[in-house]
């Protein structure tokens, strides 16, 4: 199999769902040159300013995301690796018309190609297929997984066709070297989003080399003797000052700091996370910004409450529990249903979790009104 390109981009994106008003929340990319030797991989969690959708299915959290980048944030970052190459993905349609609506969003040229389908290649689905192939299986609905598992498909299959590599053009914004990714530990899940959100300012390439190994090295809560030689290892490599180092790791706490700001709040969780950082890199820990998320005491919903929902729910089991029935469930107890939130007919909004990105979340935090989890709100309605 040849290419006279520059070779494949294996694609697979995690989406709040199927439509033309979804988004992409998770990316993978696996970069394979013209002789299918992987080259390079690509993953991020992508915030989708909107609810997630069928969280139960992708595993995706509003935790997960509440700090992760946009799509246009990491718009450039995805364009210089797909761009001029052919796509490759397990129905290739899909996650070219994800892409493809992101892009567009932002304005963008897409001209996707003609890329190959590792699923018309194969008529099977994606663990299936691997099966069939001796490809390692992925781990379902893990946007780099199944994007490895679909480079491995092409790998076996070598197919004839060589495709058209995809064209980008007048992407917006600066290149970002700076990724989310998945945490498989939650304890460590704030930190990891916290650093995930670290925007580079710094013009002085040799100082981005070492921020960005910063991203590894904390992001398990540990900051162990053999990272402390890494890091310093790194910093005479690029011939770093004591003060370069200073700079370095004083705006990668102060980036930090905006982007635990986000959301308006510092959680008791982010400021545990930043306290960790300032001590591990040497930050004056009075520049730790202190404790503002509200107590909503909501443990217990008053009866007679205004409640707004948002989100697609589940039960405990992971089954999807329509947003009319949690609404039933509400009235029956007492409590006023409202379909918006408004600063003076909504008491509380439940949603899948407190951290949901939903415009009606973010209403309500603007109103200064408390958003519960609906697993909070089942038990008192259950009970």
């Amino acid at each position: 199999m040849s290419n006279n390109g520059n070779g494949f981009a294996v694609v697979d994106v995690e989406t709040t769902g199927f439509g033309s008003g979804d988004r992409v929340i998770e990316i993978g990319i696996v970069l394979l040159d013209h002789r299918l030797r992987i080259v390079d991989e690509y993953e991020t969690l992508i915030d989708p300013e909107r609810d997630l959708g069928p969280t139960h299915v992708h595993g995706i959290t509003p935790k997960m995301i509440s700090m992760a980048p946009s799509f246009g944030e990491v718009a450039s970052a995805i364009a210089k690796r797909i761009g001029d190459r052919v796509i490759v993905a397990h129905n290739l349609i899909f996650d070219e018309r994800m892409l493809g609506q992101e892009f567009g969003r932002l304005r963008a040229i897409f001209d996707p190609g003609v890329g190959i389908c590792t699923l018309k290649l194969t008529k099977q689905k994606l663990p299936a297929a691997c099966q069939m192939l001796g490809v390692d299986p992925p781990s379902h609905h893990r946007a780099l997984a199944d994007a490895r598992a679909s480079a491995g498909l092409l790998r076996a299959l070598k197919p004839k066709c060589n495709g058209q590599p995809l064209k980008l053009g007048n992407v917006p914004g600066e290149i970002s070297v700076r990724t989310h990714r998945r945490c498989a530990d939650e304890g460590t899940l704030v930190l990891d989003r916290l650093i995930s959100r670290v925007v580079y300012t710094e013009g002085d390439t040799r100082l981005l080399q070492y921020m960005d190994l910063l991203d590894w090295v904390l992001d398990d809560f540990v900051l162990t003797a053999d990272e402390r030689q890494h890091l310093n290892f790194l910093a005479e490599e690029l011939s770093l000052s004591e003060a370069e180092i200073v700079r370095a790791h004083e705006q990668y706490f102060d980036a930090m700091v905006v982007g635990a700001k986000k959301d308006g709040i510092i959680t008791q969780e982010e400021n545990a996370a930043l306290a960790f950082v300032a001590n591990a890199l040497g930050i004056p820990i009075d520049r730790v910004p202190a404790v503002t998320e509200p107590d909503c005491g909501c443990s217990s919903i008053p009866v007679g409450s205004s409640i707004c929902f948002t989100g697609s729910f589940a039960d405990s089991n992971g089954n999807k529990l329509p947003k009319a029935e949690l609404e039933k469930l509400a009235t029956n107890r007492g409590f006023t249903v409202v379909s918006n939130v408004t600063k003076s007919k909504c008491d509380v909004v439940v949603a899948v979790d407190p951290s949901s990105s939903s415009g009606k979340a973010k209403k309500a935090r603007e109103f200064g009104k408390p958003v519960i989890a609906s697993q909070d709100f089942l038990k008192q309605v259950q009970n």
